[in-house]
């Protein structure tokens, strides 16, 4: 897949001048928040263009391999190199290891469902805030992840799931939760924690 080889290959760069940014930050809520968003948005890029690719590529059923094993690389690269810690985490989930939410985000996450009932904007649900952990006060962050058309094949109901993947899903995960979603819906957040010391 050439374009997600070239979005990992940028990767160090942005984390270097992420996690240089962060020192003289280190206090400034706004300045984390837009530093997450930042992270955040190129994983979220580079993600879907390596979608796209295995999709185009291979069909919907391709497209699974991208998330049970380019989506955790490509976390746990941009995790070491900007020393945060860097993931999504599902409403319902695919991969009980992988995608869980702690108590802290199944909380931010019911409040972006409660704020998508009262009408406001999925690309708009963020929440930041610092929070005191046994190993100290860090900063945490989420964003929301909709549920797109091209989500649909993986993620959707049985009548909108493609009929290969419904298959391949059944054989790899077969306590599989993270499906029945329609367009729109919440799918779940990116999760980033900044500790307050050790940038």
């Amino acid at each position: 897949m050439r374009t997600r080889l070239l979005h990992l290959a940028t990767i160090p760069l942005l984390c270097t001048s992420l996690a240089l940014a962060g020192v003289s930050v280190a206090d400034d809520l706004d300045e984390r928040e837009a530093l997450a968003m930042a992270v955040t948005d190129e994983l979220f890029a580079t993600l879907s263009s390596a979608l796209q690719d295995a999709v185009e590529e291979g069909g919907p059923e391709n497209a699974i391999g991208v998330c049970r094993d380019i989506a955790p690389q490509l976390k746990s690269e941009l995790s070491r190199e900007t020393g945060w810690r860097i993931t999504r985490v599902g409403t319902r989930v695919r991969n009980p290891l992988l995608g869980s939410a702690d108590a802290w985000e199944q909380q931010v996450l019911q409040q972006f469902q409660e704020s998508l009932d009262d009408g406001a904007a999925l690309q708009d649900l963020r929440h930041s805030e610092r929070v005191d952990e046994p190993d100290g006060q860090t900063f945490r962050f989420m964003r929301a992840i909709g549920t797109q058309e091209a989500c649909l094949a993986c993620h959707g109901t049985r009548e909108t799931r493609h009929a290969d993947t419904f298959k391949v899903l059944g054989e790899l995960y077969p306590h599989d939760r993270a499906v029945d979603y329609e367009l729109g819906d919440l799918r779940g957040a990116f999760s980033v924690t900044m500790p307050e010391h050790g940038e």
